[in-house]
């Protein structure tokens, strides 16, 4: 494909004019699923393994006096993340930075670091949203109370830690609207530590996240050691250029080598139809 390159002429001549306002980005948003997730780092490496280790059987008998103890062999399972590139860019001109004050460099500088933003978002709730443990909401098209009172009590069931004392529920804001009423706002939660972007309240031992890339009709419920990323190489902004013969043109992006993965399908319990 060949590469799209940002001249005078995409610009409107608004914005060539009125140098003294503002960048202005549209949907400017930053990654609300990386706090939720267990990042193991390997720099360098073609794959990163996860190992989760089964609990011990629980000890109810009593020990007898003057004998020893029988030891008990350690359970463990794998699960193997390859991480892969991920990546964008845009390429500017001199003249379209010089006849816009500068703004245009800024502005793909700024494009760029919130859409590295959100692709990461997207990649690690996409793999959250493929839990294989589904329950349908109790009433079509709209997510209750009841409905995360039954997924809190499955995943106490299995018995799946918590993230700083909660569960965390991801929801798109078209369902946010449903729980409005019921929900505590995060300023009077104890665990302040969670008031991250899109966190709105507590509800029923979850803490709710609203975040755009929830497939509608989907609610995300999942406790500690549901999702994984593996990180060969941390995303990050990338300057580069110019490559053509009188240094006109700036290439400005972002590069990483990621993988989101599923560590314990377990942990995750997805209500549908809400």
């Amino acid at each position: 494909m060949a590469n799209v390159v940002t001249t005078a002429a995409n610009l409107d001549d608004s914005l060539i004019e009125l140098m003294d306002q503002e960048v202005i980005i549209s949907g400017k948003d930053v990654s609300t699923i990386d706090p939720f997730v267990e990042t193991k780092v390997d720099i360098g490496a073609e794959a990163i393994k996860f190992t989760i280790y089964s609990k011990l059987a629980v000890a109810t008998t009593a020990l007898t006096d003057g004998e020893d103890i029988d030891s008990v062999g350690m359970v463990d399972a794998s699960v193997l993340l390859t991480p892969a590139e991920h990546g964008n860019v845009v390429t500017t001109t001199k003249l379209v930075n010089y006849q816009t004050g500068g703004k245009a460099d800024r502005a793909a500088a700024e494009l760029t670091g919130i859409n590295m933003g959100e692709s990461l978002n997207k990649l690690g709730v996409t793999v959250l949203e493929s839990g294989t443990n589904a329950t349908a909401a109790a009433t079509a098209g709209e997510v209750a109370v009841e409905d995360l009172r039954g997924a809190y009590e499955r995943l106490r069931t299995k018995k799946i830690p918590k993230i700083n004392g909660v569960y965390v529920a991801y929801m798109h804001p078209a369902q946010i609207s449903d729980l409005k009423d019921d929900y505590i706002e995060i300023s009077k939660h104890t665990n302040q530590s969670l008031a991250t972007n899109g966190v709105v309240g507590v509800l029923e031992g979850f803490v709710i996240v609203e975040d755009a890339d929830v497939t509608p009709g989907k609610v995300s419920c999942f406790g500690k050691g549901a999702l994984g990323k593996a990180v060969s190489h941390s995303p990050e902004s990338t300057l580069t250029g110019p490559f053509d013969k009188l240094g006109r043109m700036m290439h400005l992006g972002w590069y990483g080598i990621i993988k989101y993965g599923k560590i314990d399908d377990n942990a995750i319990e997805i209500i549908t139809g809400a």
